[in-house]
């Protein structure tokens, strides 16, 4: 993970108008909770590098649009998978529960190093989103 400094960190704003304007980007709302979440951008074709926007609600709730939001630090993160068979498939609790539950693969990295050119891209994101958001 590499944080990115913008002077986003720290505004405020309308909820649902960012999600709309974030939207036109190509964020998507993720690993929310209702004081809490982050505006994920996918950078590369495999799915794999992201640039994220935490917030944090002031007031109100994610589940209300007219809620007031605060962005925390943006950063760029990299998940690196196994690709092939997963032979830890769970068998324990039975085939078909395992096959239910575990649709997803974990990524053997959750926060692999990030190469500098993502973070380059992730920075011309942001500075962009500085002048347009809020």
């Amino acid at each position: 993970m590499r944080q990115i400094q913008s002077s986003l960190t720290g505004r405020q704003g309308i909820f649902d108008t960012l999600r709309e304007r974030l939207r036109d980007d190509e964020f998507t709302l993720s690993n929310w909770e209702y004081h809490s979440g982050f505006f994920d951008k996918v950078l590369n074709e495999e799915a794999t590098v992201f640039l994220r926007l935490p917030i944090q609600t002031v007031s109100g709730q994610l589940d209300d649009p007219d809620c007031i939001v605060i962005f925390g630090v943006p950063f760029v993160l990299k998940h690196v998978y196994e690709f092939g068979v997963d032979t830890d498939i769970g068998y324990a609790a039975g085939p078909l529960m395992s096959a239910s539950l575990n649709q997803f693969q974990e990524p053997d990295d959750k926060d692999a190093e990030v190469e500098d050119y993502w973070v380059q891209e992730a920075e011309e994101i942001v500075r962009s989103l500085e002048f347009r958001l809020i």
